[in-house]
């Protein structure tokens, strides 16, 4: 915090100075006679500027015959010559080009009316910035038609979103490519959401083309802030401090009593013998009331869990004259995570520069460092090691001697689960810096030709340090040890670094004019080199002199590994652009990229990716001029392209690699070397094809506005292993082009912005739906959730008797469902009529997908009035279902520490609850499909959730003038505010299973909830 408050005082001193000139006063209003809140007012020329205030007046220091420029979105620019004059009254119209907006595409930027392709932009305003969120991906959650954001952890450190353009592109990674100010691949996690002016989400391939080989699964193009030419620098602070808890969890049951006699219901239930005694039941109960240390009824998951938090400050300063801009910014975010051990804090510093040495010629850098420091407990969310075998009949330590408690009770089980001791005993930390810098030239030796050259670095290095602390959990009823851990003994202590750098090195040559009138064009090419390497070395010891040591030399060396590679890959490219604008009317574009990388073996490594566009602008026509009162705007567009993907390919995949091997010479065993696979030299580019028919429309002045998309995705060619690697032994079988997946989807982004009196408001509602199908599988396809004509991981599984069996005769006239099936049970139907249950009865359910929803959605609602401003975000999904089975809703318990919830008790069958949703519990014998994937656990994952409601208030400007303050504004925020779904688990938007087709068990651990906060925050500007 000292080093911040420095940095401070340094931006301040930065602002402060200004020249003493005539106070201009004035109002601006609109054509309606109401006044502007927020217009730009600056010196033309000059670097003055400042803003109007809640009542539409501003003043600004002058000269008295400067002019002064007066500007507000979605108004005419209006330029205003003082001539002595010292109190003004100027009236802005509303700006019928609206649309004249510019987006940010792939290799330069562009103006909204003269898009071909499908690119959503969004501004990333005060209201976004000040969100209570650690990071930009979740940020992103409800704001562009076609983006799937899913964020399915709120582990501090971990909680960014998995995003997905237009549904699942590939079996194969399907992420889409980030690029943040020209330089792919850099994480969009670790940027401070303040320093970001804009984000453009690039969906087909039209837009997407530039990008060539890593563009199939669309582009998020990502512009930092930069000051303003002809503007007096100024001083922004952006502050928050946000309270968090869990959105929804389970409900633990904190009766120990209760919980053994669950563990012996269940035993009975499966004819097995239980280890606990009714007496140990009894006593429990008794004694629980009497001494809870010795007795303890303990709530795990509240000692597991706090109340989390999060404390984010930036501190930036923009300006800029004629000849230069300039912006600069420090971040600091601490957070402290809902689990215990586990906080997360990340610095940032940002300097962008443009500096213009001639009227044509004008260099330029933008340079971001980041440091992050991780905590965390075992493993990084709720495994299953710390969560589902947590009981509650342990004192989890000692209120007087501070010893950890361990298992007690007769019966249970020494290695039962307590969550200090176990989040205590195992910890990580890992310090990761990063540097992202660039620098470029760029000389204009004819009007509208420029050339560019740049060259970008992206620097990592990340320290992880894994320790394991010995510790004893005591029986405090007999003073004895319960159980020492770590339970593999000794104290082990890992450390391991990662490095890596990346560089890209760009030539550039643009053109741009009028050839004749009503005739425009402009054409890109470029040339562009990118090289990656990275490395990594790790050594582990055992053994340490004390645990207070938490270095590799301060263990034995008697036992100890290491380990280290690196690895390196190329990428050349050629990329070029052409436009041509006739009349304003009539739109084509032509882009391609050709990619040579050196993952493919030789005459398979260059890849080519054209794509064409047209847009028709029907408003500019003669014939649409009476409709232009009402439609002010109407524009048809449509695309065509190829994009490639080489994910599915690792760096070496196409090399040949040798592996040692043991070998008999002259009767001694000797050590040589072997190849280790087999390559399919054939192997190339997975492919896709995508058509994008769209159509803007605008009306009323453009106060309505609509994009609606529709597009075909076609990818080819897809990569996986070949299923040779069945019969193989000693070689890793040859990758190959085994598959062809289809997308097809619309899209609608729809707004409607307004004002009545002094409310200014606006709503925007955007929706998207997709569907997938796998056309081809060139290889062999075992029973599953992969099969032709088919969505890619559907619902394959059991169809189950509707309820619960609640007598034998049901049971005996069901199928055959195994010797110890009761009442109480699940029942598998026979859906081929064999008269047996095997994996020849699943049912494959074609409308239930498992990785993406079918559809989403968002609704942003904002209104502004006399310095109150209000948004409210709604998001949600449709088309997705899932299981909802783990570890903490189990009816098949283990014999004894098991975490039982509340649920348990309530809600499992039983002859004196045959109302019960979940099946019987048992242990040992029966409940044979009680577990089994079947439609019985089959959820609906549907939602909608209030995603971020935020409040604020603008301080008027006649208070903050003695202060010097251009701007203060107040505000409380919430995010994931309250949720409205079917589903049964801990969250819909969580990724749940991970299923296993091979033993066709689900892996669901990862249980760790979504965060909810609560924020109040403080906007500043001088």
């Amino acid at each position: 915090m000292k080093h911040f408050l420095v940095f401070l005082l340094v931006f301040i001193g930065i602002g402060s100075v200004s020249a003493q000139q005539a106070k201009i006063t004035g109002t601006v209003k609109d054509n309606t006679g109401e006044t502007i809140i927020g217009a730009n007012v600056t010196i033309k020329g000059g670097t003055g500027g400042t803003i109007t205030d809640i009542d539409g007046h501003f003043n600004i220091d002058a000269s008295p015959n400067a002019t002064l420029v007066i500007s507000f979105i979605g108004y005419t620019t209006q330029e205003v010559a003082l001539k002595g004059r010292t109190n003004l009254i100027v009236t802005l119209n509303e700006d019928s080009q609206a649309l004249d907006e510019v987006i940010v595409i792939g290799y330069g930027t562009q103006k909204k009316v003269n898009l071909t392709g499908s690119v959503s932009a969004v501004k990333i305003d005060e209201a976004i910035a000040s969100r209570s969120i650690s990071n930009v991906s979740s940020g992103l959650s409800g704001l562009v038609p076609g983006l799937v954001v899913n964020q399915s952890t709120g582990f501090a450190g971990s909680d960014g979103a998995s995003l997905k353009v237009r549904g699942l592109g590939s079996i194969n990674n399907s992420d889409p490519l980030i690029v943040v100010d020209g330089m792919p691949d850099v994480d969009i996690n670790r940027i401070n959401m303040n320093d970001i002016e804009s984000i453009s989400v690039l969906k087909d391939a039209a837009s997407s083309a530039v990008y060539g080989s890593r563009a199939a699964n669309g582009v998020i193009l990502i512009t930092t802030k930069n000051g303003i030419g002809n503007t007096k620098a100024k001083i922004t602070y952006n502050g928050s401090y946000a309270w968090a808890s869990p959105v929804e969890f389970y409900d633990y049951m904190n009766d120990y009593s209760r919980a053994l006699t669950m563990h012996m219901r269940a035993a009975g239930s499966g004819n097995k013998a239980t280890n606990f005694r009714a007496g140990t039941v009894e006593q429990w109960m008794a004694m629980g009331m009497v001494d809870d240390v010795l007795f303890p009824n303990t709530d795990q998951f509240d000692q597991m869990f706090r109340t989390g938090g999060t404390l984010n400050q930036t501190v930036s300063a923009s300006g800029g004259s004629d000849k230069m801009n300039f912006y600069a910014s420090i971040g600091i975010m601490d957070q402290k995570g809902l689990q215990i051990h586990n906080d997360y804090s990340r610095y940032n510093m940002r300097f962008n520069l443009d500096y213009k040495i001639r009227s044509n010629f004008k260099i330029g850098m933008k340079s971001d460092g980041q440091w992050s420091e991780t905590t965390a407990p075992r493993g990084s969310g709720l495994e299953n090691a710390g969560l589902k075998y947590a009981v509650s009949g342990i004192t989890n330590k000692h209120p007087e001697t501070g010893q950890y408690g361990g298992a007690m009770a007769y019966g249970e089980n020494s290695a039962a689960g307590n969550v200090l001791a176990e989040y205590e005993a195992y910890r990580q930390t890992k310090s990761r810096k990063e540097f992202n810098g660039s620098a470029y030239a760029e000389w204009e030796p004819l009007k509208g030709l420029k050339l560019n050259v740049s060259y970008a670095l992206r620097y990592y290095n990340e320290f992880r340090k894994t320790i394991q602390n010995p510790l004893k959990q005591w029986n405090f009823q007999t003073n004895s040890v319960a159980r020492e851990m770590p339970d593999n003994g000794g104290d082990g202590i890992t450390d391991a670094n990662y490095e890596g750098h990346k560089t890209l090195f760009q030539g550039r040559i643009s053109y741009e004019r009028e050839v004749a009138k009503g005739h425009h064009i402009s054409a890109m090419f470029n040339a562009a080199e990118e090289y990656w390497y990275d490395r990594q070395m790790g050594a582990w010891r055992k053994d340490r002199l004390h645990s207070s040591l938490e270095e590799l030399n301060a263990a034995s060396a008697s036992q100890q590994t290491n380990w280290g590679y690196s690895e390196s890959e190329g990428l050349r490219s050629f990329i070029g652009r052409f436009n041509y604008t006739m009349f304003d009317k009539y739109l084509f574009e032509f882009n391609f990229r050709s990619d040579g990388s050196s993952r493919f073996a030789k005459g398979h490594q260059w890849g080519f990716f054209p794509s064409g566009a047209i847009g028709w602008r029907i408003s500019e026509e003669a014939f649409f001029e009476p409709l232009k009162k009402v439609v002010s705007n109407a524009k048809l567009r449509a695309s065509y392209g190829t994009l490639g993907n080489n994910s599915g390919v690792g760096r070496y995949e196409q090399k040949e690699t040798m592996k040692t091997t043991n070998y008999i010479m002259n009767g001694n065993l000797v050590q040589g070397f072997s190849a280790s696979k087999m390559i399919n030299q054939d192997l190339s580019w997975e492919s896709t094809r995508v058509i994008n028919i769209g159509f803007d429309l605008g009306l009323f002045n453009n106060q309505l506005t609509a994009e609606l998309d529709w597009y075909d995705r076609f990818t080819s060619g897809m990569i996986r292993g070949s299923s040779i690697s069945s019969i193989l032994t000693g070689y890793d079988a040859p990758r190959v082009n085994i598959a062809d997946l289809r997308n097809r989807g619309i899209e609608a982004n729809i707004t409607w912005r307004s004002k009545v009196g002094k409310l200014d408001y606006s709503v925007n509602v955007n929706a998207s739906y997709n569907v997938n199908k796998l056309e081809k599988w060139g290889d062999h396809l075992d029973r599953g959730w992969t099969a032709l004509d088919m969505p890619y991981h559907f619902l394959y599984i059991y169809d189950a008797y509707p309820g619960l069996v609640q007598s034998w005769n049901e049971i005996y006239n069901a199928p055959y469902q195994g010797n110890y099936t009761a009442p109480g049970d699940i029942l598998i139907k026979d859906i081929n009529g064999d008269g047996q249950i095997d994996d020849k009865d699943k049912v494959a359910f074609k409308n239930k997908y498992r990785e993406t929803p079918m559809g989403q959605f968002g609704i942003t609602l904002s209104g502004a009035y006399k310095g109150f401003d209000l948004q409210a975000l709604f998001q949600g999904s449709y088309g997705r279902s899932d299981l909802w089975l783990d570890d903490l809703n189990n009816v098949n318990v283990p014999e004894d520490r098991y975490a039982f919830q509340r649920m348990h008790w309530t809600d499992s069958w039983s002859l004196d609850n045959r109302g019960a949703s979940m099946p019987r519990l048992v242990t040992g014998s029966g409940g044979s499909y009680n577990r089994t994937e079947s439609t019985f656990w089959a959820e609906n994952m549907n939602y909608v959730r209030l995603k971020n409601l935020q409040i604020g208030y603008s301080i008027p400007a006649k208070w903050l003038k003695k202060i010097s303050f251009e701007r203060a504004r107040i505000y409380v925020s919430a995010e994931n505010v309250f949720t409205i779904t079917p589903w049964k688990g801990v969250d819909p938007e969580k990724s749940v299973s991970r299923w296993s087709q091979s033993d066709n068990t689900s892996y669901a651990n990862d249980l760790y909830p979504l965060v909810k906060t609560y924020s109040v925050g403080l906007n500043i500007e001088f």
